[in-house]
């Protein structure tokens, strides 16, 4: 039986600053980091044999304690970002792309990491604008698609960890699991919580939703 992980990164700095003040590619917070940690160290009550993340600096750097506990390489997937995309500015029609790390920054900054063959020189959202609703749906689709039918056969009783994003892991979740758009169903996704599925009968189902037991009151953030 395969099962899934989805794990939304540590606080970045964007989650603490108003709209107008966030950045297109934020790192974690003092809080984020020590979120971090814990996760590495409660992630070990799930038998984990793979690890992806998205390849914005806040889910790397939050997948780095869980890959540090669990000895797994991570795999940095090009189709797990947030909804959006990376960008800049925060007012409706002047949201501008950015072009994110690129391929040798994430080979010095994560050395030995596994990173997405489409990510190249420019940057992995070189050339994409804002990201619409259709967009991010049509790539859950695809993402979906990879879990339920090429990582299935080529990792036949496995758990995948995914460290994703809060609104991206809405609309899988909800593609996986062929549910309408629950946006208030899903609220809140606290930084760091897990979200465990498992395949059952060719149908994805939940098993837990929005654990934070590995985080105390005082370090839990959404």
């Amino acid at each position: 039986m395969n099962s899934l992980l989805l794990i939304r990164h540590a606080q970045s700095a964007n989650n603490a600053l108003p709209e107008s003040k966030r950045v297109p590619d934020p790192g974690l917070t003092e809080l984020g980091y020590r979120q971090a940690m814990l996760l590495g160290e409660g992630i070990t009550r799930f038998p984990v044999t793979q690890l992806f993340c998205s390849p914005f600096r806040r889910s790397l750097d939050t997948a780095r304690p869980v890959s540090e506990v669990t000895k797994l390489v991570p795999k940095i997937h090009s189709e797990i970002y947030e909804q959006g995309g990376c960008y800049s500015g925060h007012e409706v029609g002047k949201l501008l792309g950015s072009p994110g790390m690129n391929r040798v920054e994430l080979e010095s900054g994560y050395p030995g990491w596994a990173i997405c063959e489409t990510i190249g020189p420019n940057g992995w959202n070189h050339g994409r604008v804002y990201e619409s609703e259709l967009e991010v749906e049509q790539r859950a689709n695809r993402v979906a698609a990879w879990l339920s039918s090429q990582w299935l056969q080529e990792s036949p009783a496995a758990m995948a960890a995914l460290v994703i994003h809060a609104d991206f892991k809405r609309v899988l979740l909800e593609t996986l699991l062929g549910t309408s758009r629950w946006t208030n169903h899903w609220q809140p996704i606290y930084n760091t919580a897990i979200s465990h599925l498992q395949h059952v009968d060719d149908k994805w189902q939940l098993v837990e939703w929005n654990l934070i037991q590995h985080l105390t009151p005082d370090l839990r953030s959404d």
